[in-house]
């Protein structure tokens, strides 16, 4: 056999050889199972427990009453704050006003909605961060005013005309604290 068909031959087989060994790998490993556990979640609710009903300029009851500039319609309404969960130590307040107050634009157009919130009798400035206990109280005021002696204001055409408020919707989001 002459030389080079022998190398070609040695060639070929360390070819095949190692490409036979290239599919496997050989490497140690191992693997260890730890216990798991059992999760619950907290839960953070808000209970309605009362609205006062409407009053007119902060007196007598609102009655379907017409109302004309100046005047304004307010109502209480008080909650609970439920809450339970080891870092739920403070929440935001969001007051969603009515917005979608149907009726005269005109009349929609004048009428200004506040709300306040009060946790235990506190204000609450704009509601963001407030720390909070389970059984908190919460009150939130709200306020229809119907301003007058704005410049620009149509309110002496502005007769004969109604809206109706949707309801008032309060929320609260948790924060995270440790």
């Amino acid at each position: 056999m002459k030389k080079t068909t022998k190398g070609a031959l040695a060639a070929g087989s360390a070819a095949v050889l190692l490409m036979g060994g290239a599919g496997t790998l050989a490497y140690w490993s191992d693997s260890v199972t730890t216990d798991g556990t059992e999760i619950e979640s907290g839960h953070l609710s808000l209970d309605l427990q009362e609205c006062d009903g409407w009053t007119i300029d902060g007196g007598a009851a609102y009655d379907d009453q017409l109302l004309v500039p100046g005047d304004s319609l307010s109502q209480s309404c008080t909650y609970v704050l439920d809450i339970a969960g080891e870092h739920l130590k403070s929440v935001d307040f969001d007051v969603t006003v009515p917005s979608d107050v149907t009726g005269a634009q005109a009349l929609i157009d004048e009428i200004d909605v506040t709300p306040v919130v009060r946790l235990n009798g506190n204000l609450q400035g704009d509601g963001t961060g407030v720390a909070v206990s389970d059984n908190d109280v919460v009150s939130v005021d709200i306020t229809v005013t119907w301003p007058y002696g704005v410049e620009d204001n149509d309110s002496n055409v502005v007769g004969g005309l109604s809206a109706a408020l949707d309801a008032l919707t309060v929320s609260v989001t948790q924060n995270h604290s440790s």
